[in-house]
């Protein structure tokens, strides 16, 4: 049954013929009005739906903790002043105890075998923003050198600065390495000599600290950098 008014259909006595369309356009236009009413109401709907997954999964993504307790052992390297030779070359790099964001623990123990490069990266730095999603496009597209693995520390946290949880970029970036908590003190930044963001550590098979970089690198800087660790 169709529901378009059957206005043109209906007559009254004390109504001129030639009045009848305008009663038909009057009735149309209200129909129209309430048609587009519907469709406001139906975009507010979504959009508060969708608002409302965001709000949701940035409550679930508050419930995790972005920072964590960890424990160093080892001599700390010296800060990281980009200074000709590297104060750091060949010290043995700390090993550290850390969490993930999902809790599980990592041991980084430098010298037993694993070469490593190990990125440091803040949330709310403009340049790691940039590098995260590269180096994450990187690996996900190219297979590291044998014996050589690549950790993320997310440190400097600020609940009050921009991109925040880390723990939802790391996710949203795909980040498909391991990647640790530091703590609220930046206890691993500081014991690796951290300066600014982004920083990477290269630390060989032996333990032994063979590079420092401080910002970003392009593709052929990494590569370099993973080849250079490689045993």
């Amino acid at each position: 049954m169709s529901n378009r008014p059957r206005v043109q259909k209906s007559r009254r006595g004390s109504q001129p013929p030639d009045s009848v369309p305008d009663a038909d356009n009057n009735k149309n236009t209200r129909l129209r009005g309430l048609i587009i009413g519907v469709l406001v109401l139906l975009v507010v709907a979504v959009g508060v739906a969708a608002l409302a997954g965001r709000d949701a999964e940035q409550i679930e993504q508050s419930d995790v903790a972005q920072v964590s307790d960890v424990s160093i052992e080892g001599v700390p390297l010296p800060r990281f002043e980009g200074e000709e030779p590297d104060p750091a070359m060949e010290m043995r790099a700390p090993a550290f105890a850390a969490t993930s964001f999902d809790g599980t623990e990592v041991s980084v123990l430098p010298g037993d075998g694993t070469a490593r490069v190990i990125g440091f990266f803040a949330h709310w730095c403009p340049h790691c923003q940039r590098e995260l999603p590269r180096i994450a496009d990187w690996l996900a597209n190219n297979q590291l050198p044998a014996g050589v693995e690549v950790i993320a520390v997310s440190t400097a946290v600020d609940s009050g600065a921009g991109n925040y949880p880390p723990s939802a970029w790391f996710e949203d970036e795909q980040w498909p390495a391991t990647v640790v908590r530091d703590s609220a003190d930046a206890e691993i930044g500081e014991a690796y000599g951290l300066r600014g963001f982004p920083y990477t550590v290269a630390v060989d098979s032996a333990g032994r600290v063979v590079a420092r970089v401080s910002g970003e690198m392009n593709d052929d800087a990494w590569e370099f950098l993973l080849n250079f660790v490689a045993p």
